[in-house]
């Protein structure tokens, strides 16, 4: 039995090429990451029930702070059903120092129907805050639960988050 080196060998130069040019033409890869010194706290939740035609706006404040140069803050939404599971989250936005903003949820957007009588959707909130480290600061944020489309049925929680 003879064995063909020759062939052997043109296998091994173009096997050889192409691992050389995969390294030099290599895309870069990266995790999504947290920026330098930031990092991710959960806030404090809240149970919420809100039936058909009902809209949940979550705000939050992020107050200029007096003593250290105080910067940005992320915040997200995230909804839960009675078993734990995710069923929206929203938008993450930025909040600049002394300023406000919100995340919104219609009630008929969301993937449950809730009770069968009813309608009546009960969820739990869950913020989530992305914070320097070593910068504490002092978040207002508010739940309301409006309806939308008649403008009745007001509810308002104020919850102060203490960060990090």
């Amino acid at each position: 039995m003879q064995i063909n080196f020759i062939r052997n060998s043109r296998i091994n130069r173009l096997a050889a090429g192409v691992l050389l040019a995969c390294c030099f033409f290599q895309l870069q890869a990266a995790a999504q990451s947290e920026p330098a010194n930031e990092r991710t706290k959960i806030g404090s939740p809240a149970l919420i029930g809100f039936a058909r035609g009902e809209m949940l706006r979550f705000t939050a404040f992020n107050p200029e702070s007096t003593g250290e140069r105080g910067g940005p803050i992320r915040m997200q939404m995230k909804l839960f059903d009675a078993q734990g599971t995710v069923i929206a989250t929203s938008a993450e936005v930025m909040i600049p120092p002394g300023q406000f903003r919100f995340v919104d949820f219609n009630r008929d957007d969301l993937p449950i129907t809730g009770d069968p009588d009813t309608g009546l959707l009960q969820v739990r909130t869950q913020p989530l805050w992305g914070v320097r480290a070593g910068v504490r600061v002092a978040v207002t944020t508010s739940l309301e639960v409006s309806n939308h489309t008649t403008g009745g049925s007001f509810k308002f929680f104020l919850i102060v988050e203490a960060l990090p």
